[in-house]
């Protein structure tokens, strides 16, 4: 989807109106343009919106981008920064009529972010590794004394290099995640967080409460904010080679669960009955990366249907058996 003519046009008065007074010949240019549409003052006010919002975001939040940073600093009314902040207000604008499209703004604006079916490693100054799942986003803050990822959405699998003067932290809404160790795996969830061990241990914190517990190879921990408890337990080098296959290996997992992992990494809806899929189990290992494929998958061993329109609007229905 492209930006219009007049989101373009008010997207510049926007920024040139927040850059200072207009001169004499830019505030009769601004008057006419005003006057020409109604449609004209509407779609300022929303794109002035957008660009408070970015601003806010960044101030709030820490380091959100070099692109963002630079425009945000940029003197210049017509230099290269400028046209990188006229180009993420245009994108935020017209993201934000497509809250299914899998991105969100604080997403999009995170130091690094993957699209949805888009895995991403990325070697970091200490020499650390994170390897982002599809639709995941994180901001990096490293200081002298400490060593954090914000993981803002998704799943991410960290494998930590050795700093004992820098502890290395993986934090979110619900809680921290402190590395005794090196490699384990953090997903962002519904009002909780995940850990998942592949090796040595974590402690893992809740944010309001304080409680705290270590997790060793092989275990699992939930943490949300008022409290946090283990999981089963699971098989690491099965883990460890589901991440490098972009795969989700489901063991008697509840089909919403599932429809849930899959519906992260597309770009369209996913509907389905969330009571009627909680009875049907499911055994399989399923690309993640190929969303599409998985359905398919399901639905021939499953008395599933998938309906829907194009890859946009997509359904998950029971059938009876008999069928």
């Amino acid at each position: 989807m492209n930006p219009s003519r007049i989101e373009q046009e008010a997207a510049e008065w926007a920024l040139s109106l927040g850059e200072g007074e207009l001169d004499a010949d830019e505030a009769r240019e601004f008057d006419a343009w005003l006057q020409a549409d109604p449609r004209h003052g509407a779609t300022l006010r929303r794109m002035q919106g957008v660009i408070s919002q970015m601003q806010a975001l960044r101030q709030q939040r820490g380091p959100v981008g070099a692109g963002l940073r630079a425009a945000m600093q940029a003197p210049v009314p017509r230099s290269a920064a400028r046209r990188t902040l006229l180009g993420l207000a245009l994108a935020a604008s017209l993201l934000g009529a497509l809250p299914f499209a899998g991105v969100s703004p604080q997403h999009w604006l995170a130091d690094l972010h993957t699209a949805p079916a888009e895995w991403h490693s990325e070697t970091l100054e200490d020499g650390s590794q994170l390897t982002l799942a599809g639709n995941s986003a994180v901001d990096v803050e490293f200081s002298a004394g400490e060593r954090r990822i914000r993981l803002l959405q998704g799943q991410v699998l960290v494998d930590v290099s050795h700093d004992p003067a820098r502890p290395f932290v993986v934090q979110t809404d619900e809680g921290s995640f402190k590395a005794l160790g090196t490699r384990f795996v953090v997903s962002q969830g519904h009002a909780r967080s995940e850990l998942t061990m592949l090796e040595s241990r974590v402690e893992a914190r809740s944010a309001v409460s304080g409680d705290h517990l270590v997790a060793g190879r092989g275990e699992r921990a939930w943490v949300a904010r008022d409290g946090l408890g283990q999981l089963p337990a699971i098989d690491p080098a099965r883990v460890d080679q589901a991440w490098q296959h972009h795969q989700l290996v489901a063991d008697g997992v509840p089909l919403d669960q599932v429809l849930d992992a899959l519906a992260e990494q597309r770009r369209g809806v996913l509907r389905f009955d969330r009571q009627a899929m909680q009875a049907i189990k499911v055994s399989a290992v399923l690309p993640l990366d190929d969303s599409e494929r998985a359905l398919r998958l399901l639905a021939e061993a499953l008395p599933i249907r998938i309906g829907g329109v194009g890859r946009w609007w997509t359904t998950v229905e029971p059938v009876s058996r008999e069928n």
